[in-house]
């Protein structure tokens, strides 16, 4: 008889409030409505979805399915917190790789920091390291699933506050509290998309941002620093990136721009390739060091 392999936790959902109190001995009373968390199921459950389509798409042969779980720990009788368990199995006798495990745990990061208003725009988040891992296309998977997150809840409020616990060598805390992200949807005052030629001087992928230097119809550089884009996708800094470290840093972008709460205009990139001399037509790109 084959030997159960022991569950992988890839996050824990902990509800700060106390949900059982003690009565006597082992006897405790559940206080059901602390037990209730709306947005907790909400988020948990499109966790579960996330990362089940993931492990379809990617690692269909690795038989490994997501589930959840919800625990208490008496060790402190004053204080019983409600912890909800993201839970990895797998069929296969070898388990869930250290890789996989640590990949996983990061969908589950990057999903939640994408979701919450105060992670930053679009989909920044402030965990550098979390991303790297990712191909561009997996990337823009994880990001469809936090879209379609941010449409239908479209910035409500988070009644009850709770912390996402992310396992590793130092684990991580997310505070899920204020609301969640708000869809981006353009104003009157929003400007039509924008097509130019431009120099890609970088990009910071934990921000999502992209410096260009704009191509001007002088067929030269823009004179002064680069521009700040914030990239819709993680995989364009990454386009960014390669354009920077290749012979020719001439990118081909799509942009547009949007004026926030405060009146200030921000620059967003919409689509974003690598291009060539050629690509310019009529302009001689001159090449700046």
């Amino acid at each position: 008889m084959k030997k159960p392999q022991q569950p992988t936790v890839l996050a824990t959902f902990r509800l700060a409030n106390n949900v059982l109190t003690h009565i006597d001995g082992n006897v405790y009373r559940i206080d059901r409505e602390q037990a209730k968390n709306i947005d907790l199921d909400s988020i948990s459950t499109q966790v579960i979805n996330l990362i089940n389509s993931y492990l379809d798409e990617y690692y269909p042969q690795n038989n490994i399915v997501v589930s959840f779980d919800s625990i208490v720990s008496t060790e402190n009788c004053a204080d019983v917190p409600l912890n909800t368990l993201i839970l990895a199995e797998s069929e296969s006798s070898k388990g869930i790789s250290e890789n996989i495990k640590n990949e996983l745990c990061s969908v589950v990061t990057k999903f939640v920091e994408d979701v919450l208003t105060n992670r930053g725009d679009i989909f920044a988040t402030n965990n550098p390291g979390a991303k790297d891992i990712f191909t561009p296309d997996k990337s823009d998977f994880i990001n469809e699933y936090s879209k379609n997150f941010i449409i239908k809840y479209k910035g409500k409020s988070i009644s009850k506050p709770f912390v996402c616990v992310i396992p590793g060598e130092k684990n991580t805390h997310i505070p899920v509290q204020g609301a969640f992200k708000s869809p981006v949807t353009k104003s009157p005052d929003d400007k039509d998309d924008e097509t130019f030629f431009a120099h890609s001087d970088g990009s910071k992928g934990s921000d999502l941002l992209v410096f260009l230097k704009r191509v001007g119809t002088t067929n030269k550089l823009v004179s002064g620093p680069s521009k700040e884009y914030i990239a819709e996708k993680y995989s364009y800094t990454q386009i960014a990136a390669a354009a920077l470290a290749s012979t020719s840093p001439l990118v081909k972008v799509v942009s547009y721009e949007k004026i926030d709460a405060k009146g200030k205009t921000i620059s967003y990139i919409k689509d974003i390739f690598q291009a060539s001399a050629e690509d310019l037509g009529e302009f001689e790109l001159e090449l700046t060091n």
